[in-house]
């Protein structure tokens, strides 16, 4: 592949907080490659920037493109990777780092500061991320509900051969 366009996005809510990453890789022509968005843990706003920015880069790598430009809303983050201005803050200074080391794995790159209205796609796997997340924890707990609502009224023998059963699962993994 000759050029990729990467579209990178990372938020975290809270400073530090529950943070996501999204990126949207489309050719020359804008037909979508790859997207991903996934929750990365905890962490600040800007390593969770830093975040997207490595794993579209990685991400990008996987389709062996000879040019790569990268876009993000974030001035700071495309300020640091393009040496407009050095950053102080020693964990920044480690991801400034490790994303250069990813860009220069490609033979042109280039990260772009746009208007948000421009990077759509990239917040929008990152919303996707929380949401799959909050969906999975209100299915455990439908399920968790169901299962005291079914025991509930089990004698104490029964109840104890379900503790019995259930601890069998958690040793067949």
């Amino acid at each position: 592949m000759d050029k990729l366009f990467v579209y990178v996005d990372g938020t975290a809510r809270g400073d530090p907080g529950q943070a996501a990453i999204g990126v949207a890789i489309t050719d020359k022509q804008g037909n979508v490659i790859e997207e991903s968005g996934q929750l990365i843990g905890r962490a600040t706003p800007i390593v969770a920037e830093y975040r997207a920015l490595i794993e579209g880069c990685r991400l990008a790598h996987r389709h062996e493109p000879r040019s790569v430009i990268l876009f993000t809303h974030n001035q700071q983050l495309a300020n640091h990777v393009n040496g407009v201005f050095d950053t102080r803050r020693p964990n920044l200074r480690h991801l400034v780092e490790e994303a250069k080391a990813q860009l220069n794995g490609f033979e042109q790159w280039r990260v772009n500061f746009v208007d948000r209205s421009a990077n759509r796609r990239a917040p929008r796997l990152v919303e996707r991320a929380y949401h799959h997340r909050i969906q999975a924890q209100v299915s455990r707990h439908r399920l968790e509900a169901c299962l005291l609502a079914r025991t509930a009224s089990l004698s104490e023998e029964d109840l104890q051969r379900v503790i019995d059963f259930a601890e069998g699962l958690g040793r067949s993994e």
